[in-house]
């Protein structure tokens, strides 16, 4: 019997993981949650209510696709219901917030994953190489430019509060997400002054990122330029490791370099829901694309909403 899957939020993500489903043999989506009568629902039913979706006992796996402020919560609220859970990105917008979803999760012998589908990019070798050390040096940069409007007409994009910020938190989140699988554990995080659209909504973020094994990664995160580019290179003593636009390229140092063509991004998120498949079948927590390591990104990002708060 397939799994399966109540959709809450049918806005661009939400879209998404719908489409994402559709190549997914093991899992179905039964149903949407939608708060505004006018949008539709890609011809699924609309559930009637949160509480009437977690009744449903069609529903194995909640997908919330609804912008972070409040995520946590309702993510706690399923899993109580005993319903496994998958997080859009970013998960939790604090340490406080990732610790309780986990605890839950633990509490309700439930799984839950993150749509952090950047990650099923890399190739076991890159993953089996250490990039922990204080050799390594890391260079990261994001742009994708988003129009002034794109974050202050009315809506849930202009309150901080709701949004847990702009630019980097919504399209930085990936490659800093990557960073954190090769490097480790953020240990402290230094920024420039951030630029941004409105208050608490960055539009450029640049920074070092320290890391507990002695790592280190120099980044830059813009909305403001219209080149389109997402670039992770680290550098260490045995080799170079390259994440360019969703291509993967390795050297050894030897100077011998291998290459993975990019995947394309929709097909990754259909690999994402395959291992939620494989983690509510085993109760195990999803191979690649679980919460336990969003820790680390969700306290980059928490750093950089500080820094974005403050008035100057």
């Amino acid at each position: 019997m397939s799994l399966g899957v109540g959709i809450v939020g049918h806005g661009s993500a939400g879209r998404q993981h719908l489409a994402a489903l559709r190549d997914v043999s093991g899992a179905r989506a039964v149903a949407v949650l939608e708060d505004d009568p006018a949008a539709g629902t890609g011809g699924l039913p609309r559930a009637d209510s949160w509480p009437a979706l977690l009744a449903d006992p069609d529903v194995g796996l909640v997908a919330l696709c609804v912008p972070p402020g409040g995520r946590a919560r309702l993510a706690i609220e399923a899993l109580e219901a005993g319903k496994a859970v998958l997080l859009e990105k970013p998960p939790t917008t604090s340490a406080e917030e990732h610790a309780a979803v986990l605890a839950a999760a633990r509490s309700a012998g439930r799984p839950v994953g993150v749509m952090l589908q950047h990650r099923l990019r890399l190739p076991e070798p890159a993953l089996a190489t250490d990039w922990t050390g204080p050799e390594v040096t890391a260079v990261l940069e994001v742009s994708r430019y988003r129009a002034p409007e794109h974050y202050l007409r009315a809506g849930w994009r202009s309150d901080p509060a709701v949004s847990f910020g702009g630019i980097a938190a919504h399209l930085g989140v990936h490659y800093l997400d990557l960073a954190c699988q090769l490097l480790g554990t953020p240990a402290a995080v230094d920024l420039a002054p951030v630029r941004r659209r409105a208050p608490g909504i960055d539009s450029r973020v640049a920074g070092t990122v320290s890391f507990e094994g002695g790592a280190t990664l120099s980044f830059a995160v813009t909305a403001e330029s219209p080149a389109r580019t997402e670039r992770l290179h680290l550098l260490g003593p045995g080799g170079a490791l390259l994440v360019a636009d969703g291509r993967v390229t390795t050297t050894g140092a030897d100077g011998v370099g291998t290459t993975w063509p990019a995947a394309p991004t929709p097909a990754l998120r259909s690999e994402v829901y395959r291992e939620m498949v494989h983690a509510v079948a085993t109760g195990l927590p999803p191979r690649r694309c679980h919460l336990q390591g969003a820790l680390g990104v969700t306290d980059i990002l928490a750093r950089v909403g500080r820094e974005t708060a403050v008035t100057r």
